[in-house]
């Protein structure tokens, strides 16, 4: 399957599973109506800043506009290592100290 074609396909399915019609999609991400309808007819591919803006309209990550037969309601994530997750909590923490409540 072509990008473009998982592209559309998952956006309609993250349109659908919000309830969000591509006006309202349009308003929030500030990506146009015709642009938004290009892409899901598959007659454009769409850059990164528009894949960018849709996803966090969509409240999704960007590569998960990519990821193909996306699930909207089981989303996948990428897990972190053990490695990462200590050096993730020992920054937390170092942050923590730094910016207090």
């Amino acid at each position: 399957m072509q990008t473009r074609a998982i592209l559309a396909q998952n956006l309609a399915a993250l349109m659908q599973h919000r309830n969000e019609g591509q006006n309202s999609l349009k308003r929030r991400s500030g990506v146009s109506q015709a642009t938004i309808g290009r892409i899901l007819g598959q007659k454009s591919d769409a850059d990164i800043g528009t894949i960018t803006a849709l996803a966090k309209a969509l409240d999704v990550m960007p590569w998960q506009m990519l990821v193909p037969q996306l699930d909207p309601k089981n989303l996948p994530v990428i897990k972190m290592t053990d490695e990462e997750r200590k050096l993730y909590d020992r920054l937390h923490a170092l942050a923590s100290q730094i910016v207090k409540p």
